[in-house]
């Protein structure tokens, strides 16, 4: 009998970032896994502002707005005039933003090559199919009026 799907989900998810911590140490990052999450976000939006990631993450702008701070006090990010919308700041990776991102997606690749071990590609597939249809059952859905 296998256990209940959400223990196998948590231990799945406690084991990965627990691969996680240990690249990143090995990788010598040592941001915090909301300053990496910044950093993945920023580097996979050239148009990227506070807001966009605020929304996107659904976390408080404050929130948003100290990691920022703290991203551009380490010189990973800068802010430039938004080209689309004057009302917004342009959040832009530094040389060494990018650099850092470079090395967080290596450890990610990593990570994820070592959870799939042996396994065959279809099953893998199989497992993001499902995996991302779990998430939209659990993901709330807009209420048209």
């Amino acid at each position: 009998m296998h256990p209940p799907i959400g223990e196998t989900l948590h231990r799945l998810l406690h084991a990965y970032k627990r691969a996680l911590r240990e690249g990143y140490a090995t990788a010598g990052i040592e941001l915090t896994v909301a300053q990496i999450r910044m950093i993945k976000g920023i580097a996979g939006d050239p148009n990227a502002s506070a807001q966009d990631i605020a929304t996107r993450t659904r976390q408080d702008k404050g929130h948003i707005a100290r990691l920022i701070r703290d991203l551009e006090g380490l010189d990973l990010v800068t802010r430039r005039p938004h080209p689309q919308d004057s009302r917004y700041r342009q959040l832009l990776l530094t040389d060494a933003g990018r650099a850092l991102a470079e090395r967080i997606a290596e450890v990610e690749a990593e990570a994820g090559t070592r959870m799939a071990g042996q396994l065959p590609a279809n099953d893998i597939e199989r497992f993001i199919d499902i995996a991302e249809a779990m998430i939209a059952n659990l993901e709330p859905r807009e209420n048209p009026l």
